[in-house]
């Protein structure tokens, strides 16, 4: 009898901790999730700061660029992927025309179409080579360092553009999906 009592007891034990241990990562990604709107602010601004260190001009916040990138954020969650091609095939410049966005701009003889950098950056006390992300700031300051860091994506944040957008959206372990689009 006494087994069994201490064998419910276990199990009860081993769920009650995974339970919570599921709830607290949970409500990790639900705290990011609140301040969202905050860090894509953030993110643009530390962007726009990369560009003045290089004496360049800021970009300027084109609100369908900002809805392009949140799509795509949201999109790379509900998802389940990774990529500058959606779910559905689409690369970025396909995307924007899909929802009529004017996606090419001409420069002079020729034409740019919207560029577009991704990130993944986690909610969390201990990312590599960031430390605790677990704030708005850090959060940001980690994701757009990341893209410095790589030069296709640095060469996206110095290019030649003038309007720009910012995505962001955790997936239910708090992991931060980054889009931004240039044009």
């Amino acid at each position: 009898m006494i087994i069994v009592i201490f064998e419910t007891m276990r199990k009860y034990s081993i769920r009650l901790f995974l339970t919570s241990l599921w709830t607290l990562f949970s409500l990790t990604s639900v705290f990011a999730q609140e301040d969202v709107e905050e860090m894509r602010q953030m993110i643009f601004e530390k962007t726009n700061a990369l560009r003045i260190e290089k004496g360049l001009s800021k970009l300027i916040r084109l609100d369908s660029l900002m809805d392009l990138a949140q799509f795509h954020s949201e999109n790379m969650v509900k998802h389940d992927f990774y990529s500058h091609v959606d779910h559905l095939g689409r690369n970025p410049v396909e995307r924007a025309e899909k929802y009529k966005l004017k996606a090419w701009v001409r420069k002079g003889n020729r034409f740019n179409g919207i560029a577009e950098n991704i990130a993944q950056t986690p909610w969390f006390e201990n990312v590599k080579g960031c430390g605790d992300t677990r704030s708005p700031e850090s959060l940001a300051e980690c994701m757009v360092s990341g893209w410095k860091n790589s030069p296709p994506h640095y060469k996206n944040i110095l290019g030649d553009f003038t309007h720009f957008g910012v995505g962001l959206y955790f997936d239910e372990k708090g992991m931060g999906f980054g889009t931004q689009n240039f044009r």
